[in-house]
């Protein structure tokens, strides 16, 4: 097993934990995240090394040149398409031994599901009140063409300065932007939820790590209404499987 190296994309807590548990075995890895944020929680993981950088397809095939790999691992978010897709189509052209680490998830009753975050937007512009929308920076955008968003709309996003920049660009009112970093229990949540008025809720599926059980329990007790978008359906491992796999030596 030893003689395994791998690549792993991601910045996700799974992304670290296979890192850590790569590591605990004397298995020699390289991690690959996007944010400097992310860089944060790895760094100092004996046998890992930290790379943040974004790669596109052609710059992961001249990595996988370069580096002798034996497997490539990708734990990358559910909803960075573009990403895994990339990952998939250089380690194919790279001949190198490809993993998705998939995460699991369960349905609430209490939720209302949607298939993208346009569909999000037209729920949202069929009824008034506030919001609070916990899908991260990158949905900002999007979530503009919500009707008064400006007054709205109260997005969490996490307390980086590019972050909190491209809310004030995009006419977010500076009074409803909310920067903190979680983990967010269902206390602090539903006290979120109460604090603002809020009747929705907006956030993307996820497993039990990204704190979506908190979210809805939270709106449950706050009588909110929690909206949440599906993650892209995708076939893989997950990540006890993954070290099942390892631990037997058969990947």
């Amino acid at each position: 097993m030893n003689k395994m190296y791998f690549c792993i994309f991601g910045g996700t807590t799974e992304g670290r934990l296979l890192a850590e548990f790569l590591s605990g075995r004397h298995i020699k890895a390289d991690l690959y995240v996007a944010t400097e944020y992310a860089e944060q929680f790895v760094e100092e993981i004996d046998n890992i090394s930290v790379f943040q950088k974004r790669l596109n397809k052609d710059e992961m095939i001249n990595l996988f040149k370069d580096k002798a790999y034996s497997h490539v691992i990708d734990a990358t978010h559910p909803f960075a398409k573009i990403v895994s897709q990339n990952i998939v189509e250089a380690s194919e052209y790279s001949n190198l031994k490809y993993f998705r680490i998939v995460r699991e998830s369960r349905d609430y009753e209490s939720c209302t599901y949607v298939d993208s975050m346009e569909e999000a937007v037209t729920l949202l512009n069929k009824e008034s009140g506030k919001v609070l929308l916990t899908t991260g920076s990158k949905d900002l955008e999007l979530f503009t063409q919500v009707n008064n968003y400006k007054e709205r709309i109260y997005p969490r996003i996490l307390p980086m300065e590019d972050s909190l920049k491209k809310a004030i660009d995009l006419g977010y009112s500076n009074k409803n932007i909310i920067c903190m970093q979680g983990p967010f229990s269902s206390e602090l949540n539903e006290a979120m939820i109460k604090s603002i008025n809020a009747v929705s809720l907006i956030t993307k599926e996820s497993a039990a790590s990204g704190g979506l059980e908190e979210k809805v329990k939270a709106c449950e007790k706050s009588d909110c209404s929690c909206i949440v978008v599906r993650k892209p359906l995708e076939t893989g491992c997950t990540l006890e499987e993954i070290k099942v796999l390892l631990e037997k030596d058969m990947i």
